[in-house]
Parts: structure tokens; C-alpha cells; sequence
């Protein structure tokens, strides 16, 4: 029985181990005869699949005993066999993809004419994720336990250990300039192949208007691919920064980062609280301390700032506006519950083998969440386990009962059902 080892497979031809069990048995019960060229390219969609069937021009001879009853009762017993697994497997893909938590999942999506067969090796797996979800600690995990490189879409965050000798940024590709870009080449190699790579798409703006965040999937995918590096002057006496973007095709899989709401909107909030002591700003520490006051305080002050564009925009209903009276912050919120949603849109108009991975469950499962994500990247273990330290929940401590339920209500009313289905952990009220 063949099983999946994500080492040996291409773009977009991944499944998971379980189901490709139960699809190679219904295989051997249906006597189906393909070639390896037609195996390889058989896989899972979100339907069942179809199989052809195989003509035979097997007759009887006179040596033969003519055994017509028994195959017509063993073709029938066949197809019943047949059905009941075809069956199984779609019960089992309904029950994979309602994600229990603490689970990971991957995704696949059927073969079309788009794949790009000849990309090169290695290839790029985004990380996708907005911002604070654990992207940092993810890239890090994952470039130290295999001791091998990342690569991100902006530039600047190579600084450390990925410029050339000019202050250049490292192309993934040499014959492709515009990214994505090495991590840490300087210290480590490249992985022969998948490269994580970090993204955080678009729509996942601070402190701004609804014109600046609400977008559509088309608009939301070229974000995903867009990036910046740094190039030198005309002159040569230092460094610009440009912006850039690569083609989609070179994308191969996707890491779906996830993490709980109320987290990651307080955590923008001791970012801010960052920035403004490395600024040694005392006005702004003093006005909105790290405490839930100090947090209520600054949402409040960021939704008084585009209330009015809020009631002019097209893109809100008078509902969502309703819902938005009652949750701090709400503008993060609705970044948050569109962009899961969009990444699951791209995702699915990509078909990209996709791993859904919950910040969460490195705190649950830490050794089971780092084995799924090496298997995933088809990464060895070459480095040591850094230490996981689960940060605090805020969720309790910053928000009220009230502001919990309709922070969660706004989640839900902005969420595809796809997206809702990953999030609706998140509601304590359910």
C-alpha cells in the first residue's frame, strides 16, 4: 500500500496520507490499470473523483471453464466495495477539514493546466499570515531546527545575515531578481527543496480607512506577491530600496498561520508600545500604558479617527457599523476576519497544497506542530528545538464578556464560511 511522503512529491500533487490509503485500496477493488505518468497525476479535489473504466478483451478458451456467474457476482461485489470506499473517503474529507483543535490540515487541489512543471528547485512555500500571529517564531523555528535558510518578500529584514558584499538583497533565483529574497544565506544553505517564505498579502494596514483595507481577492493575491529589496544607487556610494514583485507560478505551497483575534490585536498594541520606547516617546507611554485601560483607551482614540469614513463607505453595511459601536478597535478586527478569508479564496484559486497551522498548537502539541511543518517542507532536522514560551491570553483580561461576544459577532459577519470553520474556535461564547 503506497503511503504519502511529502519528499517525494511536486507541486501540487501532495495529499494526505490517510485518504491517499483509502483511494489506492478502492484502486486494487476496481482492477483499474493505469501508467506511472497517469498515476502521478491522479489526486484529490474537494469532489469525489472519478475512475475510468478499463476494457478487456478477454475470452474464454476451450481450455477455460467458463466462470461468466462467478465474475459477474464478483464485478458486483466489486462495485459495492468500491462505492461504499469512495464514500469513506468523502466522510473522512468532511471530517479532516472541520479541524479539531490542536489538529493541522492539508489541502489539496486538483491538477490543471496552469501547473508549472518545470519551475525550479528549489521552491518557494509561503508562509502566509497577517501580522502578529507568530510569523516571527515561525521563521526562526523552522531556519534553526534544520539549520537551513528562509526567505521573506521584503527586503529589509535580510539585513542581519542575507546581503551580498554591496548591501544587496539575495535573490531566491539568481536569473530572478525581484524576489522573493534569502533570510540568512551568510549562515546557512538553501534548502534543496521548499523554501518557507514570508507574506503577509494585503489589506492588513494600522490605524487606517476602509478605503486602505478593504479589497478584493485579485487585488489581495498581487499583494501577496509583491516585496521590496535593496539595490545599489546609481552612483554607488550606497543603497536604495524598491519596491518588487514575482510571478505566481513560482509558488508551490502555502503555510496558513492562524492565531486567536483578541491576541493578535493586543499584541499590535505592544508592538506600538515598542516603537514608542525604542522612540522614548513619554507622552504617548504616559496616555496609553500597557494595561487594559491603556488598550481600551487606544482603540477608542484609533475608532473616534475614521468614524465618519466608516458611515460613508459603500463596502460597510449598516449592520457591520452597528457591530462596530461595540467592539474596540473593530477596524483590526475586520482586517483580520477579511484577510483569513481572502487567503483562503487565493489559496483555493491557486491550488496550492496549503497547511493550516494555529499558533496555538505549538503550545499544545509543540514536537507534533515542528514534524508536520519539516514533512510539510520536506525539511530535515538538523539544528535544535528552540524553547517555546507560551505568551499570555488577553482575551479575558483586555475585553469584557460583552465586547468578547460582539468582537466574535463581527469576526463571524466578515468571515466566508471557509474562514469561520478555522476561526470559530476563537468564540468562548459558542
Amino acid at each position: 500500500m503506497r503511503t504519502t511522503d511529502f519528499r517525494h512529491h511536486d507541486k501540487k500533487t501532495d495529499t494526505n496520507s490517510d485518504t491517499e490509503q483509502l483511494y489506492w485500496l478502492s484502486l486494487k477493488v476496481i482492477v483499474c490499470t493505469r501508467s506511472p505518468m497517469e498515476e502521478d497525476k491522479m489526486m484529490f479535489s474537494s469532489r469525489d473523483p472519478e475512475y475510468d473504466q478499463v476494457p478487456t478483451n478477454e475470452e474464454p478458451t476451450a481450455t477455460q471453464p467458463q466462470t461468466t456467474g462467478r465474475r459477474k457476482w464478483g464485478v458486483l461485489c466489486c462495485a459495492v466495495m468500491a462505492t461504499a470506499i469512495l464514500l469513506a473517503i468523502g466522510k473522512y474529507r468532511e471530517v479532516a477539514h472541520e479541524r479539531t483543535p490542536g489538529s493541522l490540515s492539508v489541502e489539496t487541489y486538483p491538477v490543471d493546466g496552469n501547473v508549472n512543471l518545470d519551475a525550479p528547485w528549489p521552491r518557494i512555500a509561503w508562509l502566509m499570515s497577517f501580522p502578529n500571529s507568530g510569523t516571527s517564531f515561525t521563521m526562526k523555528l523552522i531556519q534553526r531546527v534544520s539549520n537551513l535558510t528562509a526567505a521573506t518578500n521584503y527586503g529589509k529584514e535580510c539585513e542581519m545575515h542575507g546581503l551580498a558584499t554591496d548591501g544587496t538583497n539575495i535573490p531566491l533565483y539568481k536569473d530572478i531578481p525581484d524576489g522573493p529574497f534569502l533570510l540568512s544565506p551568510n549562515i546557512r544553505s538553501v534548502p534543496e527543496r521548499y523554501v518557507m517564505t514570508k507574506t503577509h498579502c494585503g489589506g492588513r494596514c494600522n490605524s487606517c480607512a476602509p478605503h486602505k483595507y478593504i479589497l478584493g481577492e485579485d487585488e489581495f493575491l498581487d499583494w501577496c506577491l509583491r516585496g521590496g529589496k535593496l539595490i545599489r544607487t546609481e552612483n554607488g556610494d550606497g543603497t536604495d530600496f524598491v519596491n518588487v514583485h514575482y510571478n505566481t507560478s513560482l509558488v508551490h505551497r502555502a503555510i496558513h498561520l492562524i492565531r486567536d483575534p483578541f491576541d493578535n490585536v493586543v499584541s499590535n498594541f505592544h508592538l506600538e508600545q515598542h516603537e514608542k520606547k525604542k522612540k522614548n516617546d513619554s507622552d504617548w507611554l504616559g496616555k496609553y500604558p500597557n494595561n487594559p485601560e491603556g488598550f481600551q483607551r487606544w482603540c477608542a482614540e484609533i475608532d473616534a479617527r475614521f468614524t465618519d469614513e466608516e458611515k460613508k463607505s459603500d463596502e460597510l453595511s449598516d449592520g457591520i457599523l452597528k457591530i462596530f459601536e461595540k467592539v474596540p478597535c473593530h477596524g483590526d478586527f475586520y482586517r483580520f476576519a477579511q484577510w483569513h478569508s481572502l487567503a483562503l479564496k487565493v489559496i483555493k484559486k491557486t491550488k496550492l497544497p496549503t497547511l493550516v497551522l494555529h499558533y496555538e498548537n505549538y503550545g499544545k502539541d509543540y514536537e507534533k506542530s515542528v514534524e508536520e511543518l519539516l514533512g510539510f517542507l520536506e525539511l530535515p532536522r538538523n539544528g535544535e528545538l528552540p524553547e517555546f514560551i507560551a505568551g499570555k491570553s488577553y482575551k479575558e483580561e483586555f475585553f469584557t464578556e460583552h465586547q468578547r461576544n460582539a468582537t466574535m459577532a463581527l469576526v463571524r459577519s466578515v468571515s466566508s464560511q471557509n474562514a469561520w470553520e478555522l476561526l470559530k474556535r476563537y468564540d468562548s461564547s459558542s
